[in-house]
């Protein structure tokens, strides 16, 4: 078994640092520029791959750049890092989106890319390849998170021989490279159930020549014809697909489940006893934000594009994130209308509790009495002492009083509040 072609790309998060701390001497802005037949994949033309609403976070901006490429000239065996992107976390993730980012490094895999991958995805085993790529004021985010890999592979002979013991033989040599190169785990570290047939429901079927599988920390296209090599055979083009296109719409998704996740948790934060209408609407400008700069399940007019985002959004539950989120803001905004709407009842309720004696007392001052200071004492003790009657004789106006008028939100974990 010979390999035509092997590549990577290493995903890692970053931090760039504060204002000025960013050295980008000798990184040109844009994504990566990659050949083709009639010209460069570069940002203008991406940009056209894109639907306009998710383009500007992938590429940035004029007024806000936020991406930028450096190639790498490195000669000798693989695995070496080729070529180096930077993105900036989109405006849309808040302040801090400016000190935080995701470095991807092009990697040129050796020979043995069941070998590189693992290697790849091990921060541990490969951290000093990311300090090196990165530039000066940036580093690796802390905690440091494994990194997420895609990859692509072909085969010379377009058949790859079979890498995984017996009982994975019904799988096939095809899905056992999937699995491997996908997972970038060693079967050592973590053996699948040879008949769990959910392993592979991230596989996309592209035609006859190739296929690929999305797992929750990568992703993995694999060529299933030959491969003789060149820039003349299908197998190339489709390596330009996956350095340009099917890279970005991974970045997209990984932008999706750092925004997500951040709306979520500070969803999560709001308790109910601090929730109020400013909040909230904070809160929803900041879920209609990210859904316009991000969310997306139709991003291009490439179908196939299409269909790895819903696989990759598919295998981090980011569908049902979206929707427990929406959720939990929809239950908030109706516990603080109806928050509301009980202390306007309870408002109206006491003015018409007093206002009642008030009112009546006054007008039989008016009617049977002289206007003068002493009536209009006398009308007043008279209100005061039918109201607080009122209230000391009739329990549900005792219980407004007492009861609602003293009651404040307290905390979930205050014991009191089982006690309302």
């Amino acid at each position: 078994m010979i390999v035509g072609r092997g590549s990577a790309f290493v995903v890692v998060e970053v931090e760039l640092g504060a204002a000025g701390e960013l050295d980008l001497t000798g990184w040109t802005e844009g994504p990566l520029p990659v050949a083709l037949g009639d010209g460069a994949a570069d940002r203008a033309r991406r940009m056209t791959y894109f639907e306009p609403r998710v383009a500007e976070s992938l590429y940035g901006s004029a007024q806000r750049p936020a991406r930028w490429h450096r190639a790498i000239d490195e000669k000798g065996p693989g695995p070496a890092v080729e070529a180096v992107e930077l993105l900036r976390l989109p405006a849309v993730l808040g302040p801090a989106a400016e000190r935080h980012g995701l470095a991807v490094l092009h990697v040129r895999l050796s020979a043995d890319p069941l070998a590189d991958l693992p290697l790849l995805a091990d921060p541990s085993r490969s951290g000093h390849l990311h300090f090196a790529a990165l530039p000066p004021g940036a580093r690796p985010a802390q905690p440091a998170r494994r990194p997420w890999t895609l990859c692509h592979v072909t085969f010379t002979d377009g058949a790859p021989p079979e890498v995984m013991p017996a009982p994975y033989s019904p799988w096939g040599a095809r899905d056992q490279w999937l699995w491997l190169l996908a997972s970038a785990t060693p079967l050592e570290r973590f053996p699948p159930d040879p008949e769990d047939h959910a392993l592979f429901a991230g596989r996309v079927r592209f035609s006859a020549d190739w296929q690929a599988l999305v797992l929750r920390d990568g992703a993995a296209f694999v060529g299933t014809s030959p491969d003789p090599g060149g820039g003349a055979v299908f197998h190339a083009g489709a390596a330009t697909l996956v350095r340009t296109i099917y890279l970005d719409t991974f970045l997209l998704g990984r932008l999706q489940v750092l925004g997500l996740n951040q709306l979520a948790n500070a969803v999560a934060g709001l308790h109910a006893h601090e929730a109020d209408g400013h909040r909230l609407l904070a809160l929803e400008r900041r879920a209609i934000e990210l859904r316009r700069a991000l969310w997306s399940s139709h991003i291009t007019t490439r179908a196939k594009a299409n269909e790895l985002l819903e696989r990759f959004q598919e295998q981090h539950r980011l569908p049902e994130l979206l929707a427990g989120t929406g959720t939990a803001l929809a239950d908030a905004a109706r516990y603080v209308e109806t928050a509301r709407s009980r202390r306007g009842a309870l408002a109206l309720g006491l003015i018409s509790a007093v206002g009642l004696p008030f009112g009546l007392v006054y007008a039989a001052g008016a009617l049977w009495g002289d206007p003068s200071p002493l009536n209009l004492l006398v009308c007043t003790l008279v209100a005061l002492v039918v109201a607080a009657l009122a209230f000391a004789l009739l329990p549900p106006l005792r219980g407004l009083a007492a009861g609602e008028a003293r009651r404040r939100e307290r905390a979930i974990d205050d014991p009191r509040i089982w006690e309302d």
